[in-house]
Parts: C-alpha cells; structure tokens; sequence
C-alpha cells in the first residue's frame, strides 16, 4: 500500500496531483529563486514525515562533494592518496637513478701483423657503425714511450635504462718483439702500467682536487689482452706475459684460429693453456697470472664447456661484414671470411670464441674486472706508501748518525773551521745520495721534492783563528 499523498507508478511510488501541488507551493516559500527551476514534480526532496524514496548514493552526492570541494582538507588527503601511492605504500620509493661514468682501460701487446686491430673492431662494434681504432702497425715504439695516450682509443655509449655512460679506453703498445733485447719490452710495459697507477695516486693525494675522483676519468689499466700467433707458444711471450702478468692480469687471445683444423685447434689450446700453469723456463716457478673468471660468469658468457680450458680464447675476427645481416630488421653485426672452401663466421660459436668473450668484457664480468683493479691497486698503494716510509726512516738515521760522525772527525783532524765541515757534508751527503736509491724509497719523483724542500745554503761565516790540533789527530 503506497503512503499517504503517492501514488503507484510504472517506476514505483509517485507524487499524486494534490500533493505535487502543495510540494512545488512549499518549494516556492523556502527556496531562492534561483534554485526554484531545480525543483520539479518527480523531485526527490524529502518532505517531513515521509520516508526518503532516493538511492544510497544520491543521498550521499552532496556531501561526497562537500568533501571533495576545492580547499577542503579531505579533498587534499584524498589528492594525495590517489596520486602518491608510490610514496605512502608498503615499499620504500625508488629514487631516479643518476646519469654517471665508468671507465674501463684495456691494454692490447701482441706481435704486428697477428690482427689486434681487426679483434678490437669486431668485439666492440655494432651494426652500421665505423669504429675508428688506432692501428700500430707501423707505429714507432718512441712514439709509446713519449705519448702514449696518442695510441689510446675511445669508445662510449648510453646505458639508458641503468643511466650509465661507459666509457672504453683501449691503449695499443706497438713495437712488441721489434727489440732484441726482451728487457727493455718488459720494462717499457711495465714502466706504462706503474704511470697510471701513480697518476691516480696523485689524484687522491692532491690539494687542488676538485671533482670526486667517481666523476673523474680513471687511468689505471683494468685488464690486458695479450694476442699470441696461432699454431706456435714461443718462450718469448711466456717470458713477457710472467713478468707483464705481476702488474695487470692477462687474457690470452689466439687470433686467426681459422688457420687450424678443429683438432689442431684443441691441440693447441690445450698446450697453451698448460705452458700458462707452468711456463718452465728458467727464472721462473710461479704460473702466469691469468685473469680468471668465475664459473657462474662463464656460464652466462656461453662458455658452459667445463672440459675445454677457457682461457686461452680462440677467435676469428674479419673487417668484411655480412651486409645481408647488417641491413636486416633489426640488423645484426655478422663479420665473417670467406674463403673458396667456405665462410668462418666470428660469432658462430661453433667457429669462434669471440661471442663469449665480447659478453665477458662488455656485460659479464665487468664487476669482477673492477674488483680485482681495486684489490690490485689497493696492494700497490700500501707497498709505494710503505716505502715512502722507510725512505724517510733511513734519511733520519742517516742525519742523525753518519752527518754528525764526518763532521766530529773533521773537527778533530783539523780544528773548528765551519766552510771546511760544511764542504765535507755536502761531500757526504752527495756520495749517501748516489750509493742509496732514494727514487725506489721515497716513491718517483722523491728527490725532486726534497730539493724544493731543501733550505738555502746559508751565507759563508769568516773562519774562526785555527785552534792548535788535539789528540791523536
């Protein structure tokens, strides 16, 4: 039974006629005029006395939207919630990463002529670019010694999703195996690698230091890439890469492994890989420091051959290019030589190592080479400052014992005459210098320092009367 004043309609109770006309009257008397056109028969104002015939959510509207009005606080919060989930959910926010560089210094020594140039080509390019390598082959060793950055190649590119430019520095040394005599090959690698490791030394010990030394370019050597001639290991290069290999660690390459047959190739790899355990050559018992990788790494480098030794990498590297490959969608960078008995393809790893050793150095290991230059250089750092130390220590005993005994017997040969003491500790002085080697215990550039140091000679005292001589003397 409907309530009183309503009626039944199609959609439920309805106002009737009388009670319309008193509801709109009532409206009139009550309402603003402006707000009078929003009142209408089918209206559901609620009349007193009456139950309400308007859904839940109509009768909320009005005050959702006092809630949400402008100003209003739960509007804020309400803002707030919406759109800073990121902030106030269960998880901390994540900050935007910062755009930042790493550098990575890799050292190249092998013999002309085996393709070093053509290896850094193929291991570093991508499709459609042309990669500007220095190549030494007909470089001077002077040139080496005098500028070696003018042999260091730079290749970089943007990580975007980790916000990371990497930048490779790849410093060719030519004149390997030019000299007859190995010593001065050695000496003038290894003298190379200790510069870098002193220049960043004086990075962190400089007063005048102004960036962070993460945002400056870091020259230290990461790791040396040692090419060897296929089909024949000569003492030679066991000899240089033992004595290089106590500086940096080494990656043995084997390049133009196309020139072998598949069992000459095992062959070979595997002799190689036993000389690089134990050399056996006279002046030598330790093995050759290998960078090794970790299995995990090796695995995810493609490298899951456990019985293949790995290093040394055998690899085909080429300038000619698959155009097929390149041009394709998406396009692949494919080097490849061809020859009339068929095509070696550089990253088929059937044929090649290449491919695993591009993941190792570009993706792989690249924490692991990091640790290991940081460990290293940590272990280089404590012995040049320990040094350092003991240089001082001695020049104090030397001050303090040696100086004053010259100058007690020279006064008691022949009396007090200070220009003639003077002259015999200088004379002493120059000879301690020339007989102790001052550079290895106060660090390069030792002396240097202590003449800027040194005090001025001072100006010459008028001899005192000469004393009549005492003693023995």
């Amino acid at each position: 039974m409907p309530p009183p004043g309503y009626q039944v309609g199609n959609s439920g109770y309805k106002l009737s006629s009388a009670f319309a006309a008193a509801k709109e009257q009532l409206a009139q008397e009550h309402t603003a005029p402006s707000d009078i056109a929003s009142v209408r028969e089918n209206s559901t104002l609620p009349i007193p006395g009456l139950p309400s015939m308007s859904s839940p959510d109509q009768q909320r509207a009005p005050e959702r939207e006092r809630r949400l009005s402008i100003g209003s606080a739960f509007s804020a919060r309400h803002s707030l919630i919406v759109n800073d989930t990121n902030l106030l959910g269960t998880k901390r926010p994540r900050p935007h990463k910062i755009w930042k560089k790493k550098y990575i210094k890799v050292m190249v020594i092998g013999d002309s002529g085996l393709g070093k140039t053509t290896l850094i080509r193929s291991l570093m390019s991508t499709p459609g670019e042309r990669l500007q390598v220095h190549d030494g082959s007909y470089t001077p060793t002077e040139q080496f010694l005098k500028d070696p950055e003018s042999l260091c190649s730079t290749i970089s590119w943007r990580d975007e999703e980790d916000r990371v430019i990497w930048v490779y520095k790849i410093q060719d040394t030519p004149g390997y195996g030019d000299d007859l005599n190995i010593d001065k090959t050695v000496k003038n690698l290894v003298s190379f690698i200790e510069d870098q490791n002193v220049k960043w030394l004086g990075m962190e010990q400089s007063r005048d230091r102004k960036d962070d030394l993460g945002e400056v370019e870091d020259p230290r050597v990461d790791v040396c890439l040692f090419v060897l001639p296929p089909h024949r290991l000569r003492a030679i290069d066991l000899k240089v890469m033992y004595e290089v290999g106590r500086y940096v660690p080494l990656v043995p390459i084997v390049t133009k492994a196309d020139t072998m047959t598949i069992r000459e190739a095992a062959a070979y790899r595997n002799d190689v890989a036993t000389k690089l355990s134990n050399p056996m050559l006279p002046g030598i018992r330790d093995k050759i420091n290998v960078f090794k990788f970790e299995r995990d790494t090796m695995e995810r480098a493609g490298l899951v051959d456990q019985a293949t030794p790995a290093p040394p990498f055998l690899v085909v590297a080429s300038n000619d290019i698959n155009e097929e490959f390149n041009g394709g969608d998406p396009p692949v960078f494919w080097p490849e030589r061809r020859y009339q008995w068929g095509t070696a393809e550089a990253f088929n790893r059937e044929h090649s190592d290449l491919l695993a050793l591009r993941a190792l150095l570009l993706k792989e290991a690249l924490e692991e080479i990091n640790k290991s230059k940081r460990q290293r250089y940590e272990a280089w750092r404590r012995r040049t400052l320990g040094g350092v130390k003991a240089g001082r220590h001695l020049r104090r005993i030397l001050m303090w014992t040696i100086i004053p005994a010259v100058a007690a017997l020279q006064i008691g040969r022949k009396g007090v005459s200070m220009e003639q003491v003077r002259s015999s500790v200088r004379s002493t002085v120059s000879t301690v210098r020339e007989r102790v080697p001052w550079g290895r215990l106060v660090g390069r550039g030792g002396e240097k320092k202590e003449a800027k140091a040194a005090a001025p000679t001072p100006a010459p005292v008028p001899a005192p009367p000469p004393k009549k001589a005492f003693g023995l003397f």
